[in-house]
């Protein structure tokens, strides 16, 4: 990670080497200063310093380390609903980053094919993948085979976890922080873009449970009839109190719907016959219907 504008962080870490010199030259000056022809005041000093500099330069290679690292691994982010945080003039977002021209650079250069070995998995990582299948049926070997697919600080070979997701896009930035928006921004529009499986419901559910628990007035509209996103919402009334407020609105179940009467209320007798067409398509032996009405 490095302040100037041009950084090369795929690369192997150099820094290592520079940090091994200063620890072993520091060690020699502490406990063998003769072996420097110092006198032992000025030995010290000096593996103090040289000390100062192999800590610099360490931590200088175990950021560029973690950066690769970052590469190859998907980070999880798991919160529990009543941890996520409450506030009446901030609305939390989640983990993330602003995004910068910085990010942008980094990202352009993992697309190089000379660093495509610091980006793309192993070949043992693949190994390990194809051998998940082969052996699964396996006698003796399927035990392996579930070893691979354990996914644990002490295994190396674990599979990305099943969230979706390029893990180059959290690996630009490694600090992520708590990301917040006012309460006032909220009168606009927000767009929330992502392939399938990246966290676009996952995000829903934060807001929801936040505005829930605040107190205000939630609608849901979901085409697609998440029942999961159904559960959630009505879980997180229940646990603020709220399940007397709660109405779900459903065609398909009408025994557990709230009712609606779309043409309970107008104001010209023309109106229900309009609103009782709007339900007819205009194709087919529909659209005679529908012209008639």
């Amino acid at each position: 990670m490095s302040a100037h504008p041009i950084e090369a962080l795929l690369r192997p870490p150099v820094e290592l080497w520079s940090t091994l010199v200063a620890f072993a030259t520091a060690g020699i000056a502490i406990l063998a200063p003769w072996a420097l022809m110092m006198p032992p005041g000025v030995a010290y000093g000096a593996g103090a310093v040289l000390g100062l500099i192999g800590l610099i330069r360490g931590r200088q290679a175990w950021r560029v380390l973690r950066y690769q690292r970052n590469m190859r691994r998907l980070p999880i982010y798991k919160v529990r609903s009543r941890k996520i945080p409450l506030s009446r003039r901030k609305l939390f977002l989640g983990r993330g980053f602003r995004w910068t021209q910085k990010h942008t650079q980094r990202l352009r250069d993992t697309i190089r094919p000379e660093v495509q070995r610091y980006v793309q998995p192993g070949s043992l990582y693949q190994w390990a993948r194809r051998k998940e299948v082969a052996w699964e049926s396996v006698p003796m070997l399927s035990l392996l085979a579930r070893l691979f697919r354990v996914r644990a600080w002490w295994n190396p070979l674990s599979p990305l976890p099943a969230v979706g997701g390029k893990p180059a896009l959290h690996a630009v930035e490694p600090d992520e922080q708590d990301v917040w928006m006012d309460i006032g921004e909220r009168v606009g529009h927000t767009l929330v873009l992502g392939t399938t499986r990246v966290g676009k419901t996952r995000l829903a559910e934060i807001l929801i449970t936040q505005d829930i628990r605040r107190g205000d007035v939630v609608i849901v509209f979901d085409p697609k009839g998440d029942a999961g996103l159904l559960r959630r919402v009505y879980a997180e009334a229940k646990r603020a109190g709220r399940t007397k407020d709660f109405y779900m609105f459903h065609l398909g179940f009408p025994q557990v719907s709230a009712r609606y009467n779309a043409i309970g209320n107008f104001s010209r007798i023309t109106e229900v016959a309009t609103r009782i067409a709007n339900q007819l398509p205009s194709e087919g032996n529909s659209a005679a219907f529908k012209e008639f009405a």
